[in-house]
């Protein structure tokens, strides 16, 4: 009956109920950490193309976030991504089944589109997005409107005012600057500041 009451016996269980608590404690925080962090990362796109031809299946629309028919976009003479029905994603441009207005961006799986969006866009060398607002490292970069793509190693500033580097760009101007996008390298090549800081 000593050995019960002993010290020891005392300190061993208590050590074995915080510990059983603290697995409590990290399992219940646990979802809601790994919620935040993938909430942080961002939409991550692994390719954006101007769209040659659009072809939408009968019943086609964006419902609540997610296709309710395939889509058939034609990137070039080589290349068709499928968006198939259900897939979550965003049409923004009206003139989708208009040859060559719209350009789309995408998060792939090999050839599998897991997320899309179609924004207006012709058959240029470029297009412009919105500000990169923060590099993430590994030659990637977000924009303002959370999307996370490539940037070129050496990014051109386009501004009247001086800015040491490009963080130093962006620490700047924000979401107020905008962004080029070069179809051909996968990479935002340009950033240009706003108007009014041109002087």
């Amino acid at each position: 009956m000593r050995q019960f009451f002993s010290v020891r016996f005392w300190l061993t269980l208590t050590a074995l109920v915080a510990l059983v608590g603290l697995a409590v404690v990290v399992r219940a925080l646990g979802p809601a950490t790994s919620s935040v962090s993938a909430q942080s990362e961002g939409r991550r796109i692994d390719l954006v193309q101007w769209i040659f031809q659009a072809t939408a299946a009968p019943g086609f629309a964006v419902e609540k976030g997610v296709t309710t028919a395939d889509l058939s976009l034609q990137l070039d003479g080589a290349r068709t991504m499928v968006v198939k029905a259900g897939t979550p994603g965003e049409v923004k441009c009206d003139d989708l089944l208009l040859p060559g207005r719209c350009t789309v961006a995408a998060d792939l799986l090999g050839d599998a589109v897991l997320w899309f969006s179609i924004v207006p866009g012709s058959p240029d060398a470029t297009i412009e997005l919105p500000a990169v607002t923060e590099l993430v490292g590994g030659g990637w970069a977000r924009l303002s409107n959370d999307w996370v793509v490539r940037h070129a190693p050496r990014v051109e500033r386009s501004c009247g005012a001086d800015t040491s580097s490009l963080t130093d760009f962006i620490n700047t101007f924000g979401d107020r600057a905008r962004s080029t996008f070069n179809f051909e390298t996968q990479r935002i090549e340009k950033v240009t500041c706003p108007k009014d800081a041109n002087g």
